[in-house]
């Protein structure tokens, strides 16, 4: 699939007077929407690292508990690594994440892609090292002077720990633990680890959370304990966005235009600072339900049959389902009811003008806006005229509100120029992900691999 490529660091400087939207959800808020959209693009790969996460967590607070153990891990850190170790399995689709014939001494691409995407999306930066380390022993990794070798060793002891126990649908009793697959594991990883963990799932306390589905609604929690700055959140943001790319580039491009589009709306409309950041978080969040969707149909060249129309219609849906008990009701009622119409021939709702507020209005047109004005895999841009033409026909038709269209008329080309300048905002350099995953799978070894990455580091 063509991927998103943005290689150039000259963004044009925002003006002064240039208002700049914020997202209003925070960093427990991203995670906790990560993860479910992650369920929805394979539940397989988020299932092991929330177990893992989880698990890890657990050991991170008995540790804490005890006298003179250190383990010199942050524990905001410890939960977003846990959390996303296996995001690079949606790019390269690797099931088997503990192959034994490596022996530990060949790099996963898997692993590599994991990186390089904490790397350069998220504020995890060097730390996000740690999941090459995922067969390598802690050993080793201590005499390549890994700075983060502590955090590689819990993870993925928990995560082989959590393998193990899932072959027994999580039903814990001694003989599922052999004393070789212990002795395995403490030669591998630190075997503090090891110990903490057994203490921690003594009598099966730990895979009881698992056998219950107690550990998600935990989880959930400790992502709300999340205590990041503005800026790491909104890193965490783009990161969100740039997951809808595992299956649709052309998605990707849409959120970002039509976030950018509603904000200078917003403006033209005279709503507040505070109006316009809620209906910029819900064009972030508007698409999110197209992960449910069918990449053949999302990245279709032709025009979508009647039942495909149909299929797509259910992201809607599924976007409600994503983000429900996750961000406000207003936020979802303005992101998910971008598909409604004035005259009630919308959905999935049906809504009339009287159920449809003016951030509700603006969205709506917002999105329509940027299906018309982005390129698509089965159109061009449309031109100013037909753009034009084709919002005045459904302002006429009472679909869309007809002031907001007359000031989007008025106002197209500064529209359009003002979301170019703010677009640098949610921009994030994907391409840096695919030429350094490129330059570096070459590399069999994990000490090969290490060097290289240290010799070039940007």
């Amino acid at each position: 699939m063509e991927q998103l490529i943005e290689l150039d660091d000259d963004v044009p400087e925002l003006e002064e007077e240039l208002y700049i939207p914020k997202s209003c959800l925070t960093a427990g808020q991203v995670v906790n929407l990560l993860r479910r959209m992650l369920h929805s693009l394979n539940p397989f790969y988020i299932d092991l690292a929330e177990h893992t996460a989880f698990c890890a967590i657990k050991i991170f607070e008995l540790a804490k508990s005890k006298k003179n153990l250190n383990l010199g891990i942050d524990r905001d850190n410890l939960i977003l690594l846990s959390l996303f170790f296996t995001i690079g399995a949606y790019k390269n689709d690797e099931i088997d994440l503990f192959d034994k014939d490596s022996k530990g001494s060949r790099q996963s691409n898997m692993f590599l892609y994991t990186f390089l995407f904490l790397k350069h999306l998220t504020p995890l930066d060097d730390v996000a090292e740690a999941v090459l380390f995922h067969g390598y022993s802690y050993s080793g990794a201590k005499e390549l002077e890994f700075s983060y070798a502590e955090y590689s060793s819990l993870i993925f002891t928990c995560a082989r720990f959590c393998v193990e126990l899932q072959k027994n649908n999580y039903v814990f009793n001694e003989s599922i633990l052999s004393s070789e697959f212990i002795k395995e594991c403490s030669s591998l990883y630190n075997p503090i680890y090891v110990d903490l963990f057994l203490e921690a799932n003594k009598n099966g306390e730990i895979t009881k959370e698992f056998q219950s589905g107690n550990y998600f609604s935990l989880l959930d929690e400790y992502c709300n304990s999340l205590k990041l700055n503005y800026d790491d959140t909104f890193s965490l943001l783009k990161m969100l966005i740039y997951t809808i790319d595992f299956i649709s580039t052309s998605t990707v491009t849409h959120v970002i235009s039509t976030a950018f589009h509603a904000t200078e709306i917003c403006k033209l409309e005279n709503l507040s600072d505070s109006e316009t950041d809620e209906v910029f978080t819900a064009a972030v969040i508007h698409d999110f339900g197209k992960l449910d969707v069918d990449v053949n149909i999302l990245e279709s060249s032709e025009r979508l049959s009647e039942s495909d129309m149909e299929k797509m219609r259910c992201h809607v849906k599924a976007g409600m389902k994503i983000c429900d008990g996750i961000v406000s009701q207003k936020i979802a009622d303005i992101a998910f009811r971008h598909h409604e119409a004035l005259d009630g021939s919308g959905y999935p709702l049906g809504l009339t003008e009287k159920d449809l507020s003016v951030q509700q209005r603006i969205l709506a047109v917002a999105d329509i806006f940027s299906a018309l004005t982005d390129a698509r895999t089965y159109k061009p841009s449309f031109p100013k005229e037909k753009t034009i033409g084709i919002l005045e026909s459904m302002s006429n038709k009472n679909k869309i509100d007809s002031k907001i269209f007359a000031d989007v008329k008025n106002n197209y080309d500064d529209i359009i120029l003002q979301t170019q300048k703010r677009r640098p905002m949610l921009i994030t350099n994907l391409g840096y992900v695919l030429v350094d995953y490129m330059q570096l799978k070459k590399y069999e070894t994990i000490p090969d691999l290490i060097t290289a990455i240290r010799q070039s580091s940007r």
